[in-house]
């Protein structure tokens, strides 16, 4: 109801003409390509250099820390993306290599000491960061290869992939530096995107508001494993994605089936070889320039390596005219997980409600506190938790 309620909402015309292969320059470049009015040629793009740096000093808190865990941490944060051209071809876009790094390292002993920050929940979306991997933990979610050809208007990226960085990609709850930071808001709590793993996108631009994804990755390769090694991987999985642009470009509809198979005992039942299947669906929505409006849902058929049913609300509202960079972000969700596991849990749903707000201080630097409320974490009818934080954001 939801999704179809979005979709009704008032269209906003757009002055703009597409070009072929904008959808797809759009998810995966960081710069805007030459022919857009805005674009400024630096002197690294002049040979095929496109890079993004964000780094964030982050504050959070608690009163209602689970035992064993921290009331408090220190963290620092950093995330860059590189994309070099390779080789060059004007008329189809090209060969690139892509490289990603991510990392959080706790500043001072105690921060660095404890890797459970605030909620150790396992089958949940307690995470109150998506970006910290630990106190002390520096990664590297994607190496690989792409190659753009007829005409731009598709693209394969192969290597050592990052599938968050291609699918379910709402634009308002997609960047914990400047946007919500509980990976319940992220991404999708069901979807299997992996990082780090073997695999492969490929993409396809059906014309200018139509296109399709098909991402597949192996899985078990934990960070710092060598995903060459059969050893380390336990499985494998299927996302796809068809996206359609509507409103001249101010929504985004996107529906993403997917398929697992992993052969691990994940949940102690002695049940080896498993095997999901599910669908999530998301819209995201601008009707006016001072909001935008994001909602997804979606289902797994069983529950062991995710949640099984969940459902998010969110938007982003420019709530002061004067600072036409700054914004409010409100986000709301509840996560069902079903008492299959082998300990059962003590209630089906966890609800994470989250307020953010990013003060643009220039172009490079900016304030965002962030405030969230988990009720049931880990679905457990005890420690709901008020979380606090502050990041401080560089990005370059």
């Amino acid at each position: 109801m939801a999704l179809a309620g979005l979709m009704a909402l008032p269209v906003m015309a757009a002055d703009s003409k597409p070009q072929a292969g904008d959808i797809l320059q759009g998810i995966n470049m960081f710069t805007p390509e030459e022919g857009d009015p805005a674009y400024k040629v630096k002197a690294n793009e002049l040979y095929g250099t496109q890079w993004a740096v964000d780094m964030a000093y982050g504050y959070w808190g608690t009163d209602d820390a689970n035992p064993g865990t921290n009331n408090h941490n220190n963290l620092f944060l950093l995330h860059a993306q590189l994309n070099q051209r390779l080789i060059e071809d004007s008329l189809n876009g090209g060969t690139w290599l892509r490289a990603e790094f991510s990392g959080s390292w706790g500043l001072d002993k105690r921060s660095a000491n404890n890797d459970k920050i605030f909620v150790n929940g396992f089958n949940s979306a307690s995470g109150l960061h998506a970006d910290v991997y630990g106190p002390h933990d520096g990664v590297i979610p994607e190496l690989a290869l792409m190659h753009y050809f007829a005409g731009k208007r598709a693209c394969i990226i192969a290597g050592m992939v990052n599938l968050t960085n291609y699918f379910d990609a709402v634009s308002i709850a997609n960047d914990t530096f400047a946007s919500f930071t509980n990976d319940g808001f992220v991404n999708s709590t069901i979807l299997p995107l992996y990082d780090s793993n073997l695999g492969g996108v490929l993409q396809v631009e059906l014309n200018s508001s139509n296109y399709i994804m098909l991402g597949i990755s192996r899985s078990g390769a934990e960070y710092g494993d060598n995903p060459f090694d059969s050893d380390s991987i336990n499985g494998y999985a299927v996302v796809a994605e068809y996206g359609h642009l509507f409103a001249d470009g101010a929504g985004t509809l996107r529906i993403n089936p997917f398929f697992t198979q992993t052969d691990e005992d994940v949940d102690g039942t002695g049940e080896r070889s498993r095997r999901n299947a599910g669908l999530v669906a998301s819209v995201e929505y601008s009707p006016c320039d001072t909001l935008t409006v994001y909602t997804r849902a979606g289902f797994a058929a069983r529950q062991y390596l995710s949640n099984s049913a969940e459902f998010s609300v969110g938007a982003n509202v420019k709530v002061l005219p004067s600072r036409e960079d700054d914004f409010l972000g409100v986000s709301y969700g509840v996560f069902k997980g079903r008492n299959s596991l082998a300990e059962p849990t003590e209630n089906e749903r966890e609800q994470v409600l989250e307020l953010m707000y990013s003060l643009q201080i220039n172009d490079y630097f900016k304030i965002v506190p962030h405030w969230q409320f988990i009720m049931d974490p880990a679905y457990a009818d005890k420690n709901n938790e008020s979380i606090w934080g502050v990041q401080t954001v560089f990005s370059f």
